[in-house]
């Protein structure tokens, strides 16, 4: 059931935003973020080596949290060789800022 303004909760921006930020609103998952932030290209084991000490120290743990960022379209890989490195995306994020300012 959409509104009078044909905007949907369940679907669209709202169901967007809503995936992203629960894939945020896990702390470790926010500390990758802005790692990849301020380290852009780097790999996996860079940032398992970076974590807080409370954070993940398993690969396996780390590759669930950065599929649920990648999912979110919060992070993008690519593959250079034999590793896997990763970036943030600009225009996500950017799409994001716009929705939270949008709120106020």
């Amino acid at each position: 059931m959409g509104n009078s303004n044909g905007s949907d909760p369940l679907h669209g921006p709202d169901l967007r935003l809503s995936q992203t930020c629960k894939a945020i609103g896990n702390p470790v998952r926010l500390a990758i973020l802005r790692y990849v932030l301020r380290h852009p290209d780097c790999i996996g084991n860079e940032i398992l080596l970076h974590l807080p000490d409370g954070g993940p120290h398993a690969q396996s743990t780390l590759s669930q949290h950065l599929r649920v960022l990648r999912d979110a379209e919060l992070l993008e890989a690519y593959s250079d060789g034999p590793a896997v490195c990763y970036r943030v995306n600009a225009s996500q994020i950017a799409w994001l800022r716009d929705q939270f300012g949008a709120m106020v």
